[in-house]
């Protein structure tokens, strides 16, 4: 798609897009245009370790498959609704 047909899509939409619609579409271009590095929040430090820790990790080859990772995190949510439901 080139930029004339997206903006002609967007222009076409308008009129007839609901609030909800237009405030997501309002966020978006305003998400797009905040500098690509910059974060809605300071990381907190421990934010940062894991983050430096996580490159170390993949420099040295200590990474997850797909089917290893979502393994891991079915794990961890139902350890966590698990612990919910004893609440």
């Amino acid at each position: 798609m080139t930029r004339s047909e997206a903006i002609a899509i967007i222009e076409q939409s308008l009129p007839s897009a609901d609030e909800a619609t237009l405030n997501a579409a309002a966020e978006l271009f305003q998400a797009a245009r905040v500098e690509l590095s910059a974060l809605p929040r300071t990381l907190t430090l421990h934010e940062t370790a894991l983050i430096e820790q996580s490159k170390e990790d993949f420099k040295a080859g200590r990474s997850y498959t797909v089917t290893e990772a979502r393994a891991y995190v079915n794990e961890a949510l139902a350890r966590r609704r698990a612990q919910r439901a004893k609440v």
